[in-house]
């Protein structure tokens, strides 16, 4: 077979093998990426000092006894911690956060999957809706919480003139001023000003479902609950969970609102382990103890979300076994 008949690629009825590629050495990828890593550092390191530093300090303070205002410090080992944990007012502490936790979490996601329900219809002036929706989300906490409790104040709010008025006189309590209700209020005036943000990560993805597969479900017969239960909710799962995720953060983080409207009172009855940590350390001027409760926040949210991350990667698993 003459070289014209060969085949392509081949010489002599043989492969024409490829030039080979070398792998760029260490110091030519050095030298390519050097001048980027050199402009980024100064940042980088801001951002490790910033972020690094206050966990050392935390962590440095729990172990010592902090005298003020030198910042003097004695090592005292786990005794902060053993204080903490042998306090009668820590359990009660503990299932007051907990109880304002799920509770902004569950009216959040709930107010949130309502209102993104509503607002995905297709209608005209929907997106002037959303905007006003959105509003409480952009009013400053501060406002926000000066605003409820000016609704909740027991002689002339808002709410308990409006209940007067409609006769209904042993309807208008002591909102704010009664361990019973003032829990409720608070995460009410919270779930308030949080709600548009679940709402819009919920939208966003609802308007990301193929409408193709809610024509074809109202073809097979389904009705409007059997379209939400197989279409809406698994398409909603994971933007679930980050919302999820997210509003546990902003629970177990909030502050401003409680001390706006309680200051963790009446009778501690709002006051929660952030709040806690907080009186502690500028009321008390506990720093130790402070810094003690504070390392028990973090410890108690990683295992949560070191939990969170086995039980997602055995759902995956799970999923790829029954694909």
């Amino acid at each position: 077979m003459s070289l014209l008949q060969a085949s392509p690629g081949r010489l002599g009825g043989r492969p024409a093998e490829a030039p080979a590629r070398h792998k760029p050495s260490w110091r030519a990828r050095w030298n390519a990426w050097a001048p980027g890593y050199l402009l980024v550092l100064p940042a980088v390191l801001l951002i490790a000092l910033m972020m690094v530093y206050p966990v050392v300090q935390t962590v440095y303070f729990s172990v010592n006894k902090v005298q003020l205002p030198s910042f003097r410090t004695t090592f005292v080992g786990l005794d902060n911690f053993a204080r903490i944990l042998s306090n009668p007012d820590t359990w009660p502490l503990v299932q007051r956060t907990l109880i304002w936790v799920v509770g902004i979490v569950v009216c959040r996601i709930a107010l949130g999957l309502a209102a993104a329900m509503v607002f995905n219809a297709r209608v005209p002036g929907i997106v002037w809706l959303r905007v006003l929706v959105i509003l409480p989300w952009t009013i400053p906490s501060v406002v926000g919480a000066n605003l409820w409790r000016w609704i909740f104040q027991t002689d002339s709010g808002v709410l308990n003139q409006t209940l007067r008025s409609w006769g209904l006189e042993s309807w208008a309590l002591n909102w704010l001023g009664h361990p019973d209700t003032a829990m409720m209020a608070v995460i009410i005036a919270y779930t308030w000003a949080g709600y548009p943000f679940v709402m819009l990560l919920i939208l966003a993805r609802m308007q990301g479902i193929p409408q193709e597969l809610y024509e074809a479900a109202r073809i097979d017969g389904a009705n409007a609950w059997q379209q939400f239960r197989y279409i809406t909710l698994p398409s909603l799962k994971a933007v679930l969970l980050v919302a999820l995720i997210l509003e546990i953060v902003s629970g177990l983080n909030s502050f401003d609102t409680l001390v706006i409207m309680t200051g963790g009172g009446p009778a501690k009855a709002t006051q929660i382990w952030g709040l806690e940590i907080y009186k502690t350390a500028f009321t008390a001027f506990n720093l130790g103890g402070a810094s003690a409760l504070s390392v028990l926040m973090f410890i108690a949210v990683l295992v949560m979300f070191v939990f969170y991350g086995a039980a997602n990667k055995a759902a995956q698993r799970q999923r790829k076994e029954v694909a």
